[in-house]
């Protein structure tokens, strides 16, 4: 009796394994997915797929895009958008749920420069509060975005942290602030 052949190639979104240990997907790796892949980061090589948002996680990512995006508490050359990827390196790439972007880019851009970025927010959920606490803020800072915002569900807080000016690191202060939000 002979076992069922090994597959050898992954299906059309789906990274074969063996080549997912060793790491090495880069950017353009990504932009040669289709268009009905599902939602993924790139980190340091390894393509990790994300899982849907809930909808608590939605209101808050949307209430926060729709504040940026009244021009009145963004400046008029800036444009806040949600869930574009934003390139941090050739092998890493992350999709911040809220990001402010300079207004004048093609609205047919799915991946982001960091020097296109101002901003990148995230709302955390269970899952990605460590990643969102530690790894996010030096990841962004590193590649030069200036402003990071970590929004938490309950209670209802957001941290502000700005990057060093080219030092690519982190402030080591940061500002919150929260409010009291109905479900």
């Amino acid at each position: 009796m002979s076992a069922e052949p090994i597959p050898t190639s992954p299906g059309p979104w789906c990274p074969d394994p063996m080549r997912q240990q060793r790491a090495d997907y880069t950017l353009e790796d990504l932009l040669a997915l289709p268009d009905d892949a599902p939602r993924v980061e790139l980190v340091d090589g390894v393509i990790q797929v994300t899982p849907s948002p809930t909808l608590g996680h939605q209101d808050i990512s949307s209430l926060l895009w729709l504040w940026l995006w009244l021009r009145s508490h963004a400046p008029a050359h800036l444009r806040a958008t949600q869930a574009v990827g934003v390139g941090l390196s050739h092998n890493t790439s992350r999709q911040p749920d809220v990001v402010l972007c300079r207004a004048g880019l093609p609205s047919d851009r799915s991946r982001l420069r960091p020097t296109d970025v101002v901003l990148a927010v995230e709302v955390v959920s269970p899952g990605t509060r460590r990643v969102d606490r530690f790894a996010k803020p030096g990841e962004y800072a590193a590649a030069g975005i200036p402003f990071y915002w970590r929004s938490s569900r309950t209670p209802c807080t957001c941290t502000r942290t700005a990057s060093e000016t080219g030092s690519g690191r982190a402030v080591s202060g940061s500002t919150s602030w929260s409010s009291t939000a109905r479900s």
